[in-house]
């Protein structure tokens, strides 16, 4: 959840950032799909050693490319000059 951590830490300190409709939307979709991510993983961990281990493989493959499309795969501090209207 590096977006997450980063972009929260980033409001916690400095505060709501000046943002359109659009850029908002883009930073929640992507703290959305990186917890569904976190609660995927939280899963497969549970299911470790099982024959249901990688049922969720696909699931976690789609999410992440998603991700990844949002992103571009872009460190945390270079999506923010994308996002962040200054």
């Amino acid at each position: 959840m590096i977006y997450t951590k980063y972009f929260s830490g980033l409001i916690a300190q400095y505060g709501r950032p000046n943002m359109s409709d659009t850029q908002f939307r883009l930073l929640m979709n992507i703290v959305h799909l990186e917890g569904r991510l976190e609660g995927i993983n939280t899963i497969k961990r549970k299911l470790e050693g099982t024959r249901e281990a990688h049922r969720f493989d696909i699931e976690y493959f789609n999410v992440h490319k998603k991700l990844t499309e949002l992103t571009g795969n872009l460190p945390p501090e270079s999506l923010k000059s994308r996002l962040f209207v200054t």
